[in-house]
């Protein structure tokens, strides 16, 4: 029988981004085929009769239906895709973190456990919301966050300020928590947790001290061979409100003696963690008044929301850190290899509830195209849809469109993301 003579690489949530940002504009892929495992649609949650256990089944016999077998598996989104890659790489022996590696990401009070046996960590307590007195389970002052250990899309968090707060988001909780967290049990099922956890099941909850909210900071990196490396840093810029995003910007304008002291304790987390040979990434908050630096949570895969922004600014979208690892090879990331010195994506939103009357037109895309080769736009509505029935959206806003701008410097893109209002015009009704 002939040798094969590519590498064949799975995907967990192809579309067509996946598809733009794998196929076009990687380096050193023509040996490389991909192959569909799950599409989007497939791993989308949008109840919670999630089959995950069938989708895993099915993404494993399209691996072993490839001719020639598959070399790698990767995927840029969030549960369920994070934690149905490990567990199919682990059933094709292909390069991977571990499952409960993985899990040490995705479980929020396992991670807060790893977390402090290196590095200073944000008080938190674990409590369950169907035992007779959860909140004297709870061991801090007020105020502080409750949300499940498992989760998605942020359901289920509550600011607590009082006991009359606790007593109500402990009734949301009641209510749903079953629900949200339904999709998870496999996974939890069939990896080993710590005893005392594993017993406490998948409704276990968190109370943990709120973290200032000041600046917030995402590092890009992966672990591989025993090293652990940080190849971009990316700032969140938030709204007045405090809560909502208003764009994520490359590079980082922080202090470098703040990007070292995050490094460093991301080299310890991830290490501790045992989380090796996959991409992730980490985010953190900075006070600079206080100089107190705090880790918010881990995720285990690259974020595709930063994949344009590394393309116009290094020459290769993240997704070519999860390829080289997926198929056991040591990145070669090049710094500045882009057309821009900057880049960021900025968020189109409402603030109100109301029914999308018009988007912008195929006229308005090519006149922004013209003036603007550059920018990309994701229009995230529709005509006649409602933007409260919009999936996965924050509590303040509800996101409309994204905005993908390169320039020289920050003044530049702001520019350019007023100059894309103008163009770009939608029309609301009132819900």
């Amino acid at each position: 029988m002939a040798s094969k003579n590519h590498n064949s690489i799975g995907v967990i949530g192809m579309d067509e981004f996946n598809s733009r940002y794998l196929l076009k504009d990687l380096r050193d892929t023509d040996d490389i085929e991909f192959h569909t495992l799950l599409d989007r649609e497939e791993i989308s949650i949008v109840d919670s009769g999630f089959p995950f256990e069938e989708r895993l089944n099915t993404a494993l016999k399209r691996a072993r239906d490839v001719d020639g077998g598959i070399d790698g598996v990767v995927t840029h989104w969030d549960f369920p895709s994070t934690m149905i890659t490990p567990l199919l790489a682990d059933e094709l022996g292909t390069p991977y973190a571990t499952p409960e590696a993985v899990m040490k990401c995705e479980h929020k009070l396992w991670s807060r456990q790893e977390e402090k046996k290196v590095t200073k960590t944000p008080g938190f307590c674990g409590f369950h919301p169907f035992s007779d007195d959860p909140l004297a389970e709870i061991d801090l002052d007020y105020p502080f966050w409750v949300k499940p250990v498992v989760g998605h899309s942020s359901m289920l968090g509550f600011e607590i300020r009082s006991g009359e707060d606790f007593d109500a988001a402990l009734a949301e909780i009641r209510e749903h928590i079953r629900e949200l967290t339904r999709p998870f049990r496999y996974a939890l099922e069939h990896i080993p947790l710590p005893e005392k956890l594993a017993e406490q099941g998948a409704t276990l909850c968190i109370a943990e001290e709120i973290i200032s909210r000041e600046d917030q900071f995402t590092l890009e990196g992966y672990a591989h061979d025993g090293q652990v490396e940080i190849y971009g840093v990316i700032d969140s810029i938030r709204e007045p409100n405090g809560h909502t995003f208003s764009h994520y910007q490359y590079p980082t304008q922080a202090d470098q003696a703040v990007v070292a002291r995050m490094e460093d304790i991301t080299r310890k987390v991830i290490t501790q963690f045992g989380y090796t040979d996959s991409p992730f990434n980490i985010e953190f908050f900075y006070n600079p008044e206080t100089d107190h630096l705090h880790l918010l949570e881990i995720n285990s895969r690259v974020s595709q929301s930063h994949s344009d922004l590394f393309l116009k600014v290094d020459g290769q979208p993240n997704q070519q850190i999860a390829v080289d690892l997926a198929l056991g090879r040591t990145p070669r990331w090049r710094r500045g290899a882009g057309a821009f010195d900057m880049a960021a994506k900025f968020f189109l939103r409402c603030h109100e509830d109301a029914r999308v009357e018009a988007v912008p037109t195929e006229a308005m895309l090519q006149r922004l195209e013209q003036e603007m080769p550059d920018v990309r736009v994701d229009i995230g509505v529709e005509p006649g849809q409602r933007l409260s029935e919009l999936h996965e959206q924050e509590s303040y806003s509800y996101e409309i469109a994204d905005l993908f701008i390169g320039g020289r410097d920050a003044k530049e893109l702001e520019e350019k993301y007023e100059a894309c209002n103008r163009i770009l015009q939608f029309e609301f009704s009132p819900a």
